[in-house]
């Protein structure tokens, strides 16, 4: 930090900016004579309000040139208020590096404390510059009258240089340079900046401008709804270190679109429009002192809790091991599991069980010798009969009544110690028996499966962690290799006649365990959830391992799923240690999260689907109609990351006829989102991620195509399809999606009636039929071929995945690398092949690097290894670089697979391609793709004559 230097009445902050923006020298030129000049001075007041950065803008364009120097100057209340100057540090630091690429000029940044149009003054006066710079606040003539004006200020009392006053984006009419939030006519976003939005606050929504429908008229959102898929932490935002001022009767918080009162000294709700007094501490609020939170662009912000503290209790890990595997894959397990536990931190907390036919609760407490309980597996365990098996009442009464759970309540920190020791205290035991675990001594008759009893291991560790460490951020991680055949959450009987669950036996109901099997994770899920627990599972088979029953467990925990084929596999091992790893890669684990929303009057929420599990909160806001986790505003997430978004599903009210929408266009609604999390390596405080966007109401067809998140949309159908497929078992995917594609074509496209080349498009809406092909043919729609248990983990992966992860799964990306060009995207089409490229698929659970047959040959004659085929090297290499970097930020680890044109594992490829050769002759590769699929062209064909027709 810089130094406070008192000049006068004033107290300066000087703001150092970024080293790496040059600084252009002083021309070494005489004074201005006509023919030559030197620098001059211009002073650019700044602020974090929209039309400061205009005049900014402006300045730079129309103004500023070579070898001038730009003072950015910003008036606060307090410089030593540091949560103020970092916001004002940071804003800054973005101008000066702006104002270099774009004018090539240097900067010189200062923060004085003081009314803003004193400071402006006296800055003039100090510096003598060409001219000073300002924005407008876009107040009307009347509120610049009775609250006054820093630039009406400036014009009158600035005598060291002239004033120009840039007129706001709307008082000048022009274009918005910046997109905005709020969407405008004018303004027709790309994806690009749609994908902008989601880095800055988390958020993606199909409709950015809302469409309304009168009671008579078909709404225009019953084929894509209004609804937002939200990534809480995905954003990265300033942390307020103090409470958040909340609204009395609504309890939303305050906000950049709260109406305030600096005279009365309160504030406005957008939500229900209650006036709220401000506290004391918010007494020098003013309309050029504004706290943070207020500042335009803090849309997301994020509050430390009064109630953190060091204290917190540490993160803890109770491994549930399969040993009914074989002894090669259980080698590669104990090899994975030892490493994982080198990377978990000493203070954390651990446990292990592991199961075959019998369940054994491990005490790592006991240094001597290996001691474990044992639990038979066709029986189910209750916390009571577990805690008395367990021997936890020994040495101290058994509580008469109440709920035993942890320290607090009934239980003695030298008991849970026994089974749930930190990490530091027993490493060397629970390296030891790790090498002792050896397969199951219960070997299975030649007709008969293992048995393994799944669901009472995981209820155990259930009932363990409720008693010793309830509310706290405790994951259950299970290693399963094989399916449930024992007890509670069994998926098939130990016999071998009888087959494993088909996606055909359970739409017939002709699966004996399935429904029972549910019934009992579903109870589990609750268990898990009341205590704020994760469940994840690592299951690694070629059978199936029962994820389709786990699937309720698992998501409404917000737990991870990782399925592979081996223990051995990349996929597995790298994602176990991607869950402990830390520094840049890290997932940014957090817990014991509450997501709550707060919206305008008019808006009601049907569910949320994704990683979340309903609070039951009832309350004006909830549909009659529900979706996912619906009837409810608040949910519960006992565990998230970086990554984890959900989608809430909106309902607009309708209104009774034209006229009211058309007089509602200048209302605007509001969306509040509100994150309580727990972050594991901070070990305490809760945090609250708030994101506040407005969106405006609109009924013309233009204004609608413009705010039209194509992507955004593409998800949300792809998840509101796997719900319904999940739920309604008469339910047509191909059909709904057929028909929501036509529809929504129907209303924006331009044709004439019965001329299908007539159609169009408008540009926001072009690609949104290739992602309907796409998703079609995807696997969270064709279960052909994929069993529940592949199917439940796709889905399960894209309820949790932001839209840039979820568009990829619909959707592969492909990318060519060829001798004499750059890697570029080309389309995704068996034309794409070529016998002298290398094509990258990113399929997001597969990544494909597929050599041309021409480069095939090449590789197997060794051509590589030679000196003189450099440029064969750095091809062949160049599609591993890239595969690499996508691998380590991707979670769970794709699969990576290395093949050749005409090789077996080509198919990895062409399963993804659309197949516009019909198989009936070579195309520029020289393959044939024979399916049964029609291609996008004839796809799109028939699209057109439907609408036309």
């Amino acid at each position: 930090m810089e130094p406070l230097m008192e000049d006068e009445e004033f107290s300066i902050r000087e703001v150092v900016l970024p080293s790496l923006i040059p600084v252009v020298p002083e021309p070494e030129l005489e004074r201005e004579d006509g023919e030559r000049r030197r620098g001059r001075d211009v002073i650019i007041a700044v602020d974090h309000g929209p039309n400061s950065k205009h005049a900014f803008d402006w300045a730079l364009v129309h103004f500023c040139r070579l070898a001038d120097t730009i003072h950015l100057v910003h008036a606060v209340s307090s410089v030593k208020n540091d949560v103020v100057y970092e916001m004002s540090q940071a804003l800054m630091e973005k101008l000066a590096v702006e104002a270099f690429q774009v004018a090539m000029v240097k900067s010189v940044a200062r923060v004085v404390e003081g009314e803003a149009g004193k400071v402006i003054c006296k800055e003039a006066e100090r510096l003598k510059p060409a001219a000073v710079i300002m924005g407008t606040r876009g107040r009307s003539l009347v509120r610049s009258v009775l609250q006054g004006s820093v630039s009406e200020y400036c014009f009158h009392n600035c005598k060291s240089a002239p004033v120009i006053i840039v007129p706001g984006k709307a008082e000048a009419g022009d274009e918005s340079i910046a997109f905005d939030r709020t969407l405008s006519v004018c303004n027709s976003p790309s994806m690009a900046e749609f994908a902008e939005l989601e880095a800055q606050d988390g958020v993606r929504m199909p409709w950015n401008i809302i469409p309304v429908a009168t009671t008579k008229d078909q709404p225009i959102d019953s084929e894509i709804p209004v609804s937002a898929i939200y990534t809480p932490l995905a954003p990265s935002t300033p942390l307020l270190p103090y409470a958040p001022l909340r609204c009395r009767t609504c309890r939303s918080v305050l906000n950049p679109y709260s109406v305030v009162d600096f005279s009365a000294s309160t504030w406005g709700c957008p939500f229900c429009f209650n006036r709220n007094p401000f506290p004391s501490n918010y007494s020098s609020i003013s309309d050029t002192n504004l706290p943070p939170e207020l500042f335009p662009n803090s849309t997301t912000v994020e509050y430390l809790s009064s109630s953190s503290s060091s204290s917190s209790p540490p993160p803890v890990f109770l491994f549930v091991v399969d040993t009914c595997l074989f002894s090669d894959e259980l080698d590669f397990l104990r090899s994975s599991l030892s490493q994982a536990l080198d990377l978990i931190p000493d203070a954390s907390v651990v446990g292990l069980i592991a199961f075959d036919s019998l369940v054994r609760v491990y005490e790592l407490g006991f240094p001597h010798c290996t001691k474990s309980y044992f639990f038979h597996g066709n029986k189910d365990c209750s916390k009571d009969q577990l805690l008395d098996q367990l021997s936890f009442f020994v040495k101290s009464p058994k509580p008469s009544s109440g709920v035993i759970a942890g320290v607090r309540d009934g239980l003695s920190a030298e008991d849970i110690a026994r089974f749930l020791p930190p990490a530091a205290d027993c490493q060397f035991t629970l390296h030891s028996v790790l090498e002792e675990l050896g397969s199951s001594q219960w070997p299975a008759a030649p007709d008969h499966r293992p048995g393994r009893c799944t669901g009472v291991a995981l209820r155990i560790a259930a009932c363990l962690l409720g008693a010793c460490f309830p509310g706290s951020a405790a994951r259950i991680m299970a290693f399963v290799g094989g399916p449930s055949t024992l007890g509670p959450g069994a998926i098939v009987s130990p016999e071998l006649s009888e087959p494993i669950r088909s996606h055909k036996d359970i739409g017939k109901d002709s699966a004996p365990c399935y429904q029972e099997a549910v019934e009992f994770y579903e109870k589990l899920a609750k268990q898990l959830v009341h205590q704020g627990h994760v469940l994840d599972v690592f299951a690694s088979s070629v059978d199936q391992v029962g994820i389709a029953e786990m699937k309720v467990a698992v998501e409404q925990t917000g737990g991870f799923v990782v399925l592979a084929e081996s223990f051995g596999h990349s996929v597995f091992r790298d994602s176990l240690k991607r869950v402990f790893q830390s520094g840049e890669n890290d997932l940014g684990l957090s817990s014991c999260g509450i997501f709550e929303i707060n919206c305008s009057k008019g808006v009601k929420v049907q569910g949320v689907i994704g990683p979340c599990a309903s609070l039951e909160k009832k309350g004006p806001l909830c549909s009659d109609t529900g979706i996912g986790q619906g009837h409810t505003s608040a949910w519960k997430m006992c565990g998230l990351d970086k990554s984890t978004s959900v989608c809430l599903v909106f309902e607009i009210a309708k209104r009774e006829t034209a006229d009211v929408v058309l007089q509602s266009q200048i209302n605007q609604f509001y969306f509040q989102f509100l994150t309580y999390t727990r972050m594991v390596k901070r070990g305490s405080g809760l945090q609250l991620f708030q994101e506040d966007g407005s969106w405006e109401l609109k009924t013309y067809r233009q204004e609608l195509t413009n705010g039209f998140d194509q992507e955004a949309a593409a998800v949300v159908m792809a998840r509101l399809i796997s719900f319904k497929m999940e739920t309604q078992p008469e339910f047509n995917p191909q059909r709904w999606a057929d028909k929501a594609l036509v529809n929504l074509c129907s209303r924006f496209g331009e044709y004439q009636k019965g001329n299908a080349s007539s159609f169009n498009l408008p540009s926001q809406l072009s690609n949104f039929p290739q992602f309907v092909f796409h998703l079609r043919r995807s696997q969270f729609v064709q279960v052909f071929n994929n069993s529940p248990d592949e199917t439940a983990y796709f889905r399960m992966i894209l309820n949790r995945e932001n839209v840039s992860n979820s568009i990829v799964m619909i959707q592969p990306s492909l990318v060519s690398f060829t001798f004499n060009s750059q890697p570029e995207p080309i389309p995704l089409d068996v034309a794409s092949i070529a016998a002298d490229r290398i094509l990258l698929l990113d399929a997001y659970f597969t990544l494909v690097i597929f050599h041309g047959a021409t480069i095939a040959q090449w590789r197997k004659a060794g051509y590589h290894h030679q000196p003189e085929h450099q440029a064969l090297v750095h091809l062949l290499q160049s599609p591993r670089d890239y595969s690499d970097t996508i691998i380590n930020e991707r979670f769970p680890i794709p699969r990576l697979v290395i093949c050749d044109q005409y090789g077996s594992q080509a198919r990895f490829l062409l399963a993804k391609l659309n197949p516009s050769s019909d198989g009936n002759g070579p195309f520029s590769g020289g393959s044939n793709v024979f399916t049964d699929d029609v291609s996008l062209s004839v796809f799109l064909d028939h699209l057109r004559r439907l609408i036309v027709h």
